[in-house]
């Protein structure tokens, strides 16, 4: 099926009020797991690539090897450049093909925000690249226990970032973290609803979404939030699965592989019926 972009993806969801689930994934064994677990549901996914992934696998290969898995699944796919805060990172996202990328400037003063994402966006449209940004601070480190607590994002400055840049989605920050939760999360729906108003039901991305209950997952879409980035559960998965292998048994390491891909298959399963898009390809 043809790669889509992150417009195309989630304008379904946004009518239809389900989230589209955005895997961050660094290796062929969590893509392939991945995209089972679409494939399985008939649910369309996002594939993420985080710009510190670069270090273990080289952008330009591995998007090589993720535009061909997407160009052979059965469901609609998107590739996504997750956490970017260089342009010249995404300036290569899309010379590699990358249909839709995130510029991640929230740690900078609004108006640098704003600057940085039009910067982004004069790149991207001109060739039907989508372009997320984030306003107000998703606080915590991908995979860690955090009990950081970042800053929301204020209604009044998205409905004056969206109008001023352009945006295609919008990252907000309600009370979720990245990592694992040391404490139960505290989550401001109003707040979400409010700046879905005020954004003229722009798609909100919610960032954080390992270890959220399923009500807290079921009122936060109702609330206008159409992509969820989910990381830390899928590691989980597979560092339990890794702990439960025996290597002494007979186990070969692609055994393991297998038996990994498949811990992570599971794992995106669960998050997929919890955001609604099952049955949405």
């Amino acid at each position: 099926m043809p790669l889509v972009n992150l417009i195309q993806i989630l304008e379904p969801a946004n009518n239809e009020q389900y989230a589209v689930a955005a895997f961050d994934v660094f290796n062929i064994e969590m893509a392939a797991g991945v995209l089972k677990a679409a494939e399985k549901t008939h649910s369309p996914v996002i594939l993420a690539y985080v710009e510190m992934f670069d270090s273990l696998v080289p952008m330009e290969a591995y998007t090589a090897a993720l535009r061909r898995l997407a160009a052979d699944s059965l469901v609609p796919v998107c590739i996504h450049l997750d956490h970017a805060t260089n342009f010249a990172v995404i300036q290569r996202a899309v010379q590699c093909g990358f249909t839709s990328v995130m510029i991640d400037a929230s740690d900078r003063p609004f108006e640098e925000n704003v600057s940085a994402t039009q910067q982004v966006i004069q790149l991207c449209h001109p060739l039907n690249v989508s372009v997320e940004a984030e306003l107000g601070h998703v606080a915590g480190n991908e995979g860690m226990y955090s009990s950081d607590q970042g800053f929301y994002t204020e209604v009044d400055q998205a409905k004056e970032f969206v109008a001023r840049t352009g945006v295609d989605a919008l990252a907000v920050a309600v009370g979720t973290i990245h990592g694992v939760y040391k404490s139960t999360p505290i989550l401001s729906f109003d707040r979400c609803s409010a700046i879905k108003a005020a954004t003229h039901h722009l798609p909100l991305v919610l960032h954080g979404g390992s270890g959220l209950s399923d009500a807290d997952f079921r009122r936060i879409i109702k609330c206008g939030i159409n992509k969820i980035n989910v990381f830390t559960d899928l590691t989980l998965a597979a560092l339990s699965q890794l702990r439960d292998a025996d290597l002494r048994g007979g186990k070969t390491f692609f055994s393991v592989c297998v038996d990994t891909a498949l811990a992570i298959q599971n794992a995106a399963e669960e998050k997929l019926q919890r955001f609604g898009c099952v049955g949405k390809a």
